[in-house]
């Protein structure tokens, strides 16, 4: 079995870097022109079925992704994002003005540290834990599934899977529209592919150049 692992294109607050966490923000014009990009890469690629957060940002990449495939996406909140609670729209410094003690706490472990009315990566992790292996399960090992998530759930999903000590998920760094393979074999994972984004890069080199 084949996890295809896809971080959903770029949003407007994305660019700003501004906490996004649950807020059902939607993909930029970039984003959509990243979308479709990944869903020409993949497009040669046999899924039997497609997973996707149900906020927008997500969704909509999945459905980009799904088109060549003629799948419909399956949407599952599992998925979702990690929550910043009350930090959401805002940036690291408007964060920093606002709470300068528990932005500094987060800073400084941001695995333990909860911002307020928000979740810990350990509460991530276990949504996403019962929703990847149910997955597994469902699918045979001959199969290939495509699941478009966030940066921060598809990160717990990795840790997860690898049966890694969740120390790792402050470790892995996703792209929007990147591309993360894992090989499940006799039950056995295996990481192929981390935050590909050759296929963007590529996109971006044809480019023509204005002078």
């Amino acid at each position: 079995m084949l996890l295809y692992l896809v971080r959903h294109g770029e949003t407007e607050w994305n660019a700003d870097r501004r906490f996004q966490g649950q807020r059902d923000t939607p993909l930029s014009e970039k984003g959509r022109m990243q979308a479709g990009i990944v869903a020409r890469a993949l497009a040669e690629r046999q899924f039997s079925a497609l997973y996707s957060s149900d906020l927008s940002r997500a969704a909509e990449t999945a459905e980009i992704i799904a088109d060549p495939h003629g799948l419909s996406p399956l949407h599952d909140i599992r998925l979702r994002e990690l929550s910043f609670g009350e930090w959401e729209g805002l940036s690291l410094l408007e964060v920093t003005e606002r709470w300068p003690e528990m932005a500094a706490a987060w800073r400084a472990d941001s695995l333990r540290t909860r911002p307020p009315g928000g979740e810990t990566p350990e509460g991530i992790r276990q949504r996403v834990a019962v929703f990847i292996d149910e997955i597994i399960m469902r699918h045979p090992d001959d199969h290939s599934v495509c699941i478009v998530g966030h940066g921060g759930s598809l990160r717990a999903l990795v840790a997860h899977v690898l049966s890694a000590d969740l120390s790792i998920y402050r470790a892995l760094h996703l792209d929007n529209c990147s591309i993360s393979i894992i090989r499940i074999s006799e039950g056995k994972p295996s990481l192929l592919l981390l935050n590909d984004v050759c296929h963007l890069t590529r996109q971006d080199s044809a480019a023509p150049r204005t002078v």
